[in-house]
């Protein structure tokens, strides 16, 4: 332990800040890049660490096989970075160079430049992290890093070693306080723009896990699996029973036998009446770079810049890139029409050569003569009667999925479910769609409003009855009846919430962890809401306030520039103004008086203390030596003695102080004199 810590001792301070900055810095993309980055990234900077610990005991330049050793260490970081991602263009290849390539400037490290150039690739690499995360533990680290990398460049510069370690981190610390101001100010007037401000690449919404706008076997339960946020709900009264909450999404309407689709029309939206009172309620939805917002069924009023599709799905403009805050108001009691005769053909089509006995089981049950009501009742006891099991990991279906469902497997996710029984009723005549989307939630006590996850993914039918119009029937609910009363969370056996390893069967530990959990998804609720979701409508909002009410975006930059430099100004003020002490007064004086000598010729070393240099310059220029003395002096007994009028001398003198070079004729003159 003690050869470590003085091995650590040995090196130079900046380089350890450095590397540390930067190594905290790769911290949160270990976890995205293939491990033999993250290896070869950590490799790299112990390699320069012990190669800085041998060379400060036998200084050495590197050689002809060191340069080409870096060289051929870039072209396999190249070649293994394209191996990988088929592409160094993109999100996820961009990131995983940039850490390999920090890791490479560590090692080529040598002058002033290349030190500034690595902490700024420190900066640039943990703002990446934001393509990814952007919670508020990722901002602490974020805080943290720069912190370190302020702290690297603060020691390279402290030349002298004047400043100790805490001073270094502290002055750092009150650097980064400096700018609240001014970040304050950027994000309340920074013009916001609807969607990003450049293009993202394809895969910067990679491993993002959303419901799509079709459907297949087994699509809907591998979101089963996953408990990422889907978006927040925030009631402007009482919370619906959770057998209420249907979050409609995409409506698919044709099947080939193995996928579900939508159908695509300009038509406006379908005839519809409420009843009852509206239920007013905020979202804040995930982005999922797809075109389309959800809703509790069934909103009367679109949002601000989205529109309502044939099929009562709310639509927007573009893609969905970024967390969206949006306000509605809807009917769980309300009557949907059909367009017209043509839609209704429409959900009774069935694919061509699949699903044979499906389609005779439905066929049957009309040449019954039971009429439509009968129909669903009949399907639906199949459901609840019959071994049929709800389950997250149903077996794979190969060929015929809705048969091999029906009559052989029976056991299935909410999707085989709801895509067996359209088939069935459009099989008996009756026009059936399947509706995809949402269900329930669950509460978070601490803020008391709604979480829908991923694994609340649900998949539905409405069918068409002459005398109601569209009606929801939810097969799910027959075969698993607590899935649409409790939730998905009670629905299954052992619940979905993954406890730490210990926890399992401590009821107590449980409900504390629950409440860790709650408390949490709170904060990040807030931060979601007032941070994140500071959109341009909310800026708008916030400058109609303060009485700022047709101020365009042109006139904010202005307004932006204009505070920034007043904010500029006022910090260059008072840090060479009232933030100044004697201390840092007489040093700056003092270099003053050097850089005067050094046009002369007589340059200060780094190792020579005041008196040192004094007597030296005296030597070399005895016509000065008297003034040198003399201003010497007063910089020892205003910046060590703290003497303010040894420090008002200094002023004077040093403004006196006018030195002029010797001509030729003096200077051979003197040499001379030396010689005889």
């Amino acid at each position: 332990m003690n050869g470590l810590k003085n091995r650590l001792v040995a090196l130079r301070p900046d380089l350890l800040w450095l590397s540390g900055g930067l190594a905290l810095a790769v911290v949160p993309h270990a976890q995205r890049i293939p491990l033999w980055m993250t290896l070869m990234f950590y490799s790299l900077a112990l390699w320069r660490l012990h190669s800085e610990q041998a060379a400060s005991a036998r200084p050495a330049k590197p050689g002809l096989l060191s340069r080409v050793g870096r060289q051929l260490l870039m072209i396999i970081i190249v070649v293994g970075v394209f191996n990988t991602y088929g592409t160094l263009v993109g999100r996820d290849a961009g990131v995983a160079l940039l850490v390999l390539l920090a890791g490479m400037k560590l090692v080529e490290l040598q002058g002033e430049r290349d030190y500034y150039i690595a902490g700024f690739i420190g900066m640039f690499l943990i703002l990446t992290n934001f393509f990814y995360s952007q919670t508020i533990l990722s901002a602490l680290h974020m805080l943290l890093t720069i912190t370190i990398l302020v702290t690297a460049l603060i020691t390279l510069n402290d030349r002298h070693r004047i400043l100790d370690t805490r001073s270094r981190v502290k002055l750092s610390a009150s650097l980064l306080l400096q700018s609240i101001p001014l970040l304050l100010i950027l994000f309340v007037l920074f013009p916001r723009v609807d969607g990003p401000l450049w293009g993202l690449p394809k895969d910067a919404r990679a491993g993002t896990s959303c419901l799509d706008d079709e459907m297949s076997p087994g699509q809907i339960s591998r979101l089963g699996l996953s408990d990422e946020v889907a978006f927040r709900v925030e009631f402007n009264g009482p919370i619906p029973e959770n057998s209420s909450l249907y979050w409609r999404g995409p409506v698919l309407w044709y099947s080939d036998g193995v996928k579900w689709v939508g159908r695509k029309t300009r038509a406006g939206p379908a005839p519809v009446t409420v009843q009852g009172s509206p239920i007013r309620y905020t979202v804040m939805m995930e982005a999922t770079d797809q075109n389309w917002l959800y809703a509790l069924e069934i909103p009367t009023v679109p949002p601000e810049r989205a529109f309502f599709s044939h099929d009562l799905q709310i639509l927007t403009r573009s893609p969905v890139r970024n967390r969206k805050r949006y306000e509605l108001s809807s009917h769980t009691q309300f009557t949907l029409q059909a367009r017209d005769q043509a839609e209704l053909e429409q959900a009774l089509q069935l694919p061509q050569g699949y699903h044979p006995r499906a389609i005779a089981l439905g066929q049957s049950w009309r040449n019954r003569g039971e009429d439509s009501r009968e129909i669903i009742n009949t399907a639906l006891q199949m459901f609840n009667t019959e071994p049929f099991y709800y389950t997250l990991r149903p077996p794979l279906l190969l060929d015929d999925s809705v048969d091999e469902f029906l009559f052989e497997s029976r056991q299935g996710f909410c999707e085989h479910y709801a895509a067996a029984f359209v088939i069935l009723m459009r099989a008996a005549g009756v026009p059936a769609r399947v509706v995809t989307g949402y269900q329930g939630g669950s509460l978070n006590p601490v803020g008391n409003y709604l979480v829908v996850r991923q694994y609340d993914a649900h998949a539905w039918a409405e069918v068409w009855l002459a005398e109601e119009g569209w009606v929801r029937v939810d097969p799910t609910a027959a075969v698993s009846p607590a899935r649409i009363r409790d939730g998905m969370e009670n629905a299954l056996q052992g619940g979905l919430i993954e406890f730490p390893l210990g926890l399992q069967n401590n009821q107590l530990a449980q409900n504390i962890w629950r409440r860790i959990r709650y408390n949490l998804d709170a904060i990040n609720m807030r931060w979601n809401q007032w941070i994140l979701g500071y959109n341009n409508q909310r800026q708008s909002s916030f400058l109609k306030h303060i009485g700022f009410s047709n101020i365009d975006w042109r006139e904010m930059t202005g307004g932006l520039l204009m505070l920034t430099a007043l904010v500029l100004a006022f910090v260059a003020f008072h840090l060479s103004g009232s933030g100044k002490t004697q201390t840092d007064e007489a040093r700056f004086l003092y270099d003053r008086f050097c850089r005067k000598l050094a046009r002369c010729g007589i340059r200060r070393h780094d190792s020579e203390g005041p008196m040192d240099f004094a007597d030296r310059a005296g030597r070399q220029r005895r016509d000065l030596a008297a003034s040198i003395d003399r201003i010497s002096a007063l910089y020892i007994a205003s910046r060590y003695q703290d003497k303010k009028e040894s420090l008002l001398s200094l002023r004077r003198q040093i403004r006196m102080f006018r030195p002029t070079q010797r001509s030729g004729f003096q200077k051979r003159g003197i040499r001379g004199m030396r010689k005889h």
